[in-house]
């Protein structure tokens, strides 16, 4: 049971007071406006909200709070307000965002390491409804079928959610304890001198599923979540006269289904059934490496090593040596579930895609050709029960990925930002008998969630600069 009471953030609040965002903020924190950085000391949280800022504000506002370690929320950020984000940590974020989080983690043995939240006022989501009938073995009732099985865009998938509504305690309180830099090991960090910074991109969904065309799920409804921390890892190889940089990201991508919203003989779902990672850059960079590894068993192994050429303290001086990057070995238990790795290491594009095996394998039995083995999922003859999935179909699953990739010097010299872009989809599925869906049909319904691509520019010469290294 949660605890009746919980500390309130203390929130430095810079913008206009009569905004639907500080009414929000006055009940789930300790709130004081302030035109500039005044108790900035005292606060946890500055909060700017860049509809009721002046422009030439917001390096004076952001750089303070950075430096002290608190957590910066962006409200409403405009190009400016983005731009001048970019000029202080090395990298910059899509814009169209509702709002970013961004806090230093001051604990990092880099000077540059920051992570960064972006929140959305609805879920940044394409999605798509899709529903088929099965061959019955026995004529249906005379109540007809439904027409429309064939995939259609769903617009009832998604609950949109008013952003002023959102649980702001919590999210400062999970971005504080967010990746930073905890997605990926102790064997990413290099030796004393080495150039390198981290930058931790995180993104979250919430989505709630309806469905209108059964009769055993008439009514009912079914929240999902998902979402992921990227953590980029940049290394500068100044080992060698023209400095090659080394990209690592390290993902960890959570799904949860949440309360299924039916579990009856009749209809069961909505499992997830399938989700892919992907991961692609601007500069068509080839992947170094990849893992995990395509697989079937379990538990599944995420492990990667990655040589470089890099300057560092040894023996009272800084000499060129060889150093590996290494993340791993980590496991996850995925029983009844497979892995297919799809990555295109010419393109340099890093992809993942996990689906279930076990009883429904997904590779054999894609749900668009639910027609020819529906059977399979039903047990007692015509109108039997709906077969249940395993466990980790219903219940919450993260996955880790990590890949990396070489930018050349020539490469780096003509323009110093690459941009990354994430992209998760998300499936699921139910399952129902004649009596079920209400229509005399064995039928299976699945929605596709894809996000649109949230996206960071590392300037990888600002993320790796350390004017206090030797070794430059």
């Amino acid at each position: 049971m949660e605890p009746t009471t919980r500390t309130k953030p203390k929130i430095l609040f810079t913008g206009a007071t009569t905004s639907q965002d500080f009414n929000a903020l006055k009940v789930q924190g300790d709130i004081c406006a302030k035109a500039g950085t005044e108790g900035l000391q005292l606060a946890e949280v500055h909060w700017v909200d860049c509809a009721s800022t002046k422009p030439e504000q917001y390096v004076p506002l952001l750089r303070p709070t950075l430096d002290t370690g608190k957590i910066l929320v962006l409200r409403h950020p405009d190009a400016r307000a983005c731009q001048a984000l970019a000029d202080i940590i090395g990298c910059q974020v899509e814009e169209g965002t509702a709002a970013l989080m961004v806090s230093r983690d001051l604990k990092a043995t880099t000077p540059s390491s920051y992570s960064i939240t972006v929140l959305d006022t609805s879920p940044r989501l394409s999605v798509t409804e899709h529903l088929l009938e099965g061959g019955d073995k026995q004529p249906p009732p005379a109540r007809p079928a439904p027409s429309n099985l064939t995939p259609t865009r769903s617009t009832r998938a998604i609950t949109e959610e008013d952003g002023t509504q959102r649980d702001w305690a919590s999210m400062f309180g999970a971005h504080q304890a967010g990746p930073q830099p905890t997605t990926g090991g102790p064997g990413l960090i290099p030796p004393q001198g080495v150039l390198y910074g981290i930058r931790n991109l995180t993104g979250s969904y919430s989505a709630t599923l309806t469905k209108e065309t059964w009769s055993a799920t008439r009514g009912k409804t079914q929240p999902i979540e998902f979402g992921f921390n990227s953590s980029f890892y940049v290394y500068r190889e100044n080992g060698k006269a023209s400095a090659d940089y080394v990209v690592i990201r390290v993902q960890q991508a959570t799904f949860s289904p949440r309360t299924l919203m039916i579990r009856a003989d009749n209809a069961k779902g909505y499992w997830q059934f399938d989700f892919q990672a992907q991961c692609t850059n601007n500069r068509n960079a080839a992947l170094l490496s990849t893992s995990p590894d395509t697989t079937n068993s379990s538990p599944l192994i995420t492990q990667l090593s990655v040589p470089l050429h890099v300057k560092y303290l040894k023996d009272g001086g800084c000499q060129p040596n060889y150093w590996s990057a290494i993340q791993g070995p980590t496991t996850r238990s995925q029983e009844g579930w497979g892995l297919s790795n799809r990555s295109g290491v010419s393109s340099g594009t890093a992809t993942w895609y996990h689906f279930s095996r076990d009883p429904w394998n997904v590779i054999n039995d894609p749900p668009d050709e639910f027609g020819r083995w529906w059977s399979g999922m039903y047990e007692g003859g015509y109108g039997g029960r709906v077969k249940n999935l395993n466990s980790l179909s219903g219940s919450s699953f993260t996955v880790e990925n990590v890949s990396a990739w070489r930018f050349s010097a020539s490469m780096i010299s003509a323009n110093r930002n690459v941009t990354f872009s994430e992209t998760l989809r998300y499936r699921l599925a139910a399952f129902a008998n004649p009596s079920g869906t209400g229509n005399g049909h064995h039928q299976i319904s699945w929605y596709s969630f894809e996000t649109h691509p949230n996206t960071l520019t590392l300037d990888v010469v600002a993320v790796t600069n350390d004017p206090s290294s030797p070794c430059q």
